[in-house]
């Protein structure tokens, strides 16, 4: 095990990785191995921790001044939002509706539902997406 946490550290040192993949990896090293019986998908699931974050990162270019945007949003935050929409009166919600739907986004905050969004948020405790084109690069992942 500290051979691997060695390895993050010298790809991190070395400028291959971002503080950021190697916070993640170094996470995973420090995660004891699993024991037990069942197969390896249940009890991933059973040991699997709730998303506390949605991160996007968006660098571009590689060098030393690139543009580098690092944005971490909370769950709770993204929770509470979904419950004060629930309390808005339902000409606020058609008005902003609308204004989603000019700017490209159809979503009709009358239908999301606090339920919804647990098993929403459950959902994307796998996503991650990494974007590159040339010298710009998106990741979007939950941690």
């Amino acid at each position: 095990m500290m051979e691997n946490r060695r390895q993050v550290l010298d790809m991190l040192a070395q400028g291959k990785i971002t503080a950021d993949e190697a916070e993640r990896l170094l996470s995973l090293v420090d995660q004891p191995a699993e024991a037990g019986a069942g197969s390896k998908e249940t009890s991933e699931a059973q040991h699997k921790p709730a998303p506390k974050y949605l991160r996007v990162v968006i660098q571009e270019g590689d060098g030393p001044d690139s543009e580098h945007v690092n944005i971490r949003v909370p769950m709770g935050l993204i929770r509470a939002g979904v419950k004060l929409a629930s309390l808005l009166p339902s000409n606020a919600t058609s008005k902003i509706n609308e204004k989603l739907k000019e700017n490209g986004v159809p979503i009709d905050l009358g239908k999301i539902k606090a339920d919804d969004l647990e098993e929403l948020v459950n959902s994307l405790s796998d996503l991650e997406m990494d974007i590159q084109d040339g010298n710009e690069k998106v990741r979007i992942y939950v941690e």
